[in-house]
C-alpha cells in the first residue's frame, strides 16, 4: 500500500505579531482607565462640598481645582471668586475642631457623668488633694490623670506596689456605674534606650493595657475597657524641662458619657 504522507509544517515567523497586539490592547485599555479615573466630576463634587459644609454649619475655604499643580495648600475665603471659575467649597478641618470644643463647651454635662464625678471628688478626695489625681470633667466624659511615676517604673509597664491600692479605690469605684473606660498611655519625647520597648509607642500601649488588666481583675467587665497608646504625640506640657516631660509622662482614664462620647474619647486625653 502507498504510504500517506505527512503534512509538513513551516514554522510562521509572524506569530510574534498575535502577542504585540494582545500587548497593545492591554496597554490600550490600562490607559483608558486611568484616564476615567483621573477626570474628576467638579460638579459632583461642589454639590458633595457644600452639603458637607451646609450639614456642619462650618466655614470652608476655596480652593481653584483649575490650577495645574495646585494641591490645595493655597487657598481662599469662601466666597471669593476664582480667576479660573467658580471656587470649590470643601470644610476647614481647624474650624471644624474649634466648632466641636465650643459645641462640647457649650453642652452641660449629664447628670449621670456629674453623679460619678461627685463619687470620686468624695471618696478620693485625699488623693486629689495630694495631687496624686486629678479630675477634668467634660460635656461627654471625664477625665482622671495620674502621673506615670505614681504608677510605673521609669522605662516599665509593670506596676509598683504602692499603685495597685490607688488603682483598686479606682476600680471599686468604677464598678458601679456601666459607663465605659478608656485607658490612655502617653510618654515625654525621649527616646526610650532599654531592651524592652522598641519606642515609646509600644512603652504606652503597655502600660494602658496594664492599668486595663488590673481594672479587669478587680471585677469592672472587660466589654467596658479599651486600652490606647499615644506616645509623646499628645503633650500637654513643653518636653524642654524635667517638669514639662513628667507631667507629659501620664495615665488617663475617660470614663464615657453613656449618651454621646464614644467617638469624641478618642480625640481627648488632655
Amino acid at each position: 500500500m502507498r504510504r500517506r504522507r505527512l503534512p509538513e509544517f513551516t514554522n510562521n515567523h509572524e506569530r510574534w505579531l498575535i502577542s504585540y497586539a494582545d500587548f497593545i490592547t492591554l496597554l490600550f485599555a490600562f490607559f483608558v482607565v486611568m484616564y476615567s479615573t483621573s477626570a474628576v466630576n467638579k460638579g459632583n463634587f461642589r454639590v458633595l462640598s457644600d452639603s458637607i459644609v451646609r450639614a456642619l454649619g462650618l466655614p470652608g475655604l476655596a480652593f481653584d481645582t483649575a490650577r495645574p499643580g495646585d494641591t490645595g495648600n493655597q487657598a481662599i475665603p469662601t466666597g471669593v471668586p476664582s480667576q479660573r471659575g467658580e471656587p470649590i467649597r470643601v470644610p476647614l478641618l481647624a474650624a471644624a475642631n474649634d466648632a466641636e470644643v465650643r459645641e462640647s463647651a457649650e453642652e452641660p454635662m449629664s447628670e449621670q457623668l456629674r453623679n460619678v464625678q461627685g463619687n470620686l471628688q468624695s471618696s478620693l478626695g485625699d488623693l486629689l488633694n495630694e495631687e496624686q489625681l486629678q479630675l477634668a470633667p467634660d460635656s461627654k466624659w471625664l477625665e482622671i490623670k495620674i502621673p506615670a511615676n505614681l504608677l510605673f517604673p521609669s522605662g516599665s509597664r509593670a506596676l509598683l506596689a504602692d499603685a495597685e491600692p490607688m488603682i483598686g479605690r479606682l476600680a471599686e469605684l468604677l464598678r458601679a456605674v456601666p459607663n465605659d473606660i478608656v485607658v490612655q498611655g502617653h510618654t515625654d519625647d525621649q527616646p526610650i534606650r532599654n531592651g524592652l520597648f522598641p519606642s515609646n509607642w509600644e512603652l504606652s500601649t503597655a502600660r494602658a493595657a496594664a492599668i486595663v488588666r488590673v481594672l479587669e481583675q478587680e471585677g469592672i467587665a472587660s466589654q467596658r475597657l479599651s486600652a490606647q497608646g499615644y506616645a509623646a504625640t499628645r503633650p500637654v506640657a513643653v518636653n524642654d524641662t524635667e517638669e514639662g516631660r513628667a507631667e507629659n509622662r501620664r495615665v488617663v482614664l475617660l470614663v464615657r458619657d453613656l449618651i454621646g462620647g464614644a467617638d469624641d474619647a478618642l480625640g481627648a486625653g488632655g
